[in-house]
């Protein structure tokens, strides 16, 4: 067999999955090669990719790390030659090295660590470099497995779960930091997350021309395809301004009214659950009073995937996923609207009064015959 350079791509959660492992892996395949257009064949514990785009793999969910290698025939001397020749580049202006052995075909002759000082004693005479295993300023990395692989770093990928071995959810995204941080880690978590986006526009379709469309392709990086669910603020907005003395409650009967239609999409729809950007105690209105006043409105899970998350954090992840810089521009978002000092404690007497005083479950109707969905 000739050398041939291939992409080695290693995963590590998916190996606990027991019975369901073969399911991750074949979505954790199926996606990969969805993303990048190589070719992937399976083996226990990593793939390999034949030709596409490694650089598209930093969007791919359930990546341990992956790296550029070089194929070759399970030899010694085969072994040898070839790092001694690929190492040239790599070698120079390196003061140490270290080579690492895995063998995981254990009827390979050569154990680990006779084949580490066989090929660590080469480099030494070949480049008068010196060996250092606990931090070298270059690593030499051997595996054998199917076949021999050598490469001389590793990407670290995402991580988590394949996308859509968990089910769909449905977000509600905001216009602000938070919410599009916390469908990203739900994306980590396997889910395919289609959205839901309340406005203040007269028409849904002018929500496209604003941030919101440049939030929702960053964030759809990481998953292909979803859907966007626009609903207009203006049918709640009206009839709360007929309510007299709500006094600091407008936003957790804003935030009730959401959860609730948002229920009512999900269960059309077939989304195993709802997500929010919640963080405890960030802003008044996600205390746990308020939180627990917005979450026993539905029969399904709300999951809150920032709520031991402080701002600082949230804000450092949102970077790293390239929405922050979007989810800052302005944009005049419903919740920042609605009440100006709300209630770190909502009464739920009160509240129940006040939504029985608007007909929220009419509001909820009305709203559904306005909502428009696309396709992303």
């Amino acid at each position: 067999m000739r050398d041939q350079i291939v992409t080695l791509i290693h995963y590590g959660e998916l190996s606990l999955k027991g019975r369901n492992r073969s399911l991750f892996e074949n979505k954790l395949l199926e996606n990969i090669e969805r993303e990048t257009g190589g070719r992937v064949t399976k083996y226990r514990g990593r793939f390999v990719m034949e030709g596409g785009n490694p650089e598209n793999l930093q969007y791919v969910f359930g990546i341990s790390w992956y790296t550029k290698a070089i194929r070759l025939e399970k030899d010694v001397e085969s072994i040898t030659h070839t790092v001694l020749t690929e190492i040239s580049p790599y070698i120079k202006e390196k003061n140490s090295f270290g080579v690492f052995v895995k063998r995981a075909d254990k009827s390979f002759p050569c154990r680990s660590m006779e084949l580490e000082r066989v090929i660590g004693k080469k480099i030494c005479e070949e480049y008068d470099a010196r060996v250092d295993l606990s931090n070298p300023d270059l690593s030499v990395f051997v595996e054998i497995a199917d076949d021999a692989y050598i490469y001389f770093n590793k990407t670290q990928g995402l991580k988590g779960l394949p996308i859509d071995v968990s089910g769909n959810v449905l977000s509600l995204l905001s216009g602000g930091i938070d919410s599009p941080v916390a469908s990203y880690l739900m994306m980590k978590r396997g889910c395919r997350v289609n959205f839901l986006h309340f406005h203040v526009f007269s028409d849904n379709k002018l929500v496209l021309n604003t941030k919101m469309n440049s939030v929702l392709n960053a964030l759809n990086r990481y998953q292909s395809n979803s859907k966007i669910f626009l609903v207009p603020y203006y049918q709640f907005e009206m009839e709360i301004l007929k309510v007299l003395n709500t006094r600091g409650h407008e936003l957790v009967l804003f935030r009730r009214f959401m959860v609730k239609l948002a229920e009512r999409i999900a269960l059309e729809n077939d989304f195993k659950a709802l997500v929010t950007g919640d963080s405890l105690g960030q802003v008044a209105s996600q205390t746990i009073d308020n939180i627990a006043q917005i979450t026993k409105t539905t029969s399904i899970p709300i999951f809150q995937p920032l709520i031991t998350y402080d701002k600082q954090e949230i804000i450092d992840l949102a970077k790293q996923i390239s929405t922050y810089e979007l989810s800052i521009e302005k944009y005049k978002d419903c919740c920042s609207i609605v009440s100006s000092n709300p209630r770190t404690k909502a009464n739920t007497k009160q509240v129940q009064v006040f939504e029985k005083s608007m007909d929220i479950d009419r509001v909820i109707e009305k709203t559904l015959d306005l909502v428009s969905v696309i396709q992303l």
